[in-house]
């Protein structure tokens, strides 16, 4: 009876651990880790301009003006001035 019950709470403890290890993974880490898709404005802004190059766009809060400029493996897009980030422009 003794094995049987240590056998049990053994059971139980693992599904408890599971369990919270589950919702842990669920949970973003960080919100601001997140990465962001462009406004499709931006993606527009830089259909037929290069890496590099000066371009802008009107977004929901006003003109907004930037490079075009894409991280890797990600669509070349209108990045603004002020935005935080991205490192340097991706080849393409």
């Amino acid at each position: 009876m003794k094995n049987t019950s240590a056998h049990i709470l053994k059971a139980i403890l693992l599904a408890a651990l599971l369990g919270f290890a589950c919702l842990c993974e669920a949970q973003p880490a960080n919100a601001g880790d997140v990465p962001h898709t462009p406004p499709p404005e931006a993606l527009a802004a830089c259909k037929s301009i290069t890496v590099g190059l000066a371009c802008s766009f009107t977004s929901p809060r006003g003109a907004v003006s930037g490079t075009c400029w894409a991280p890797p493996g990600k669509p070349l897009a209108c990045k603004p001035k002020n935005a935080p980030g991205g490192g340097a422009p991706a080849k393409k």
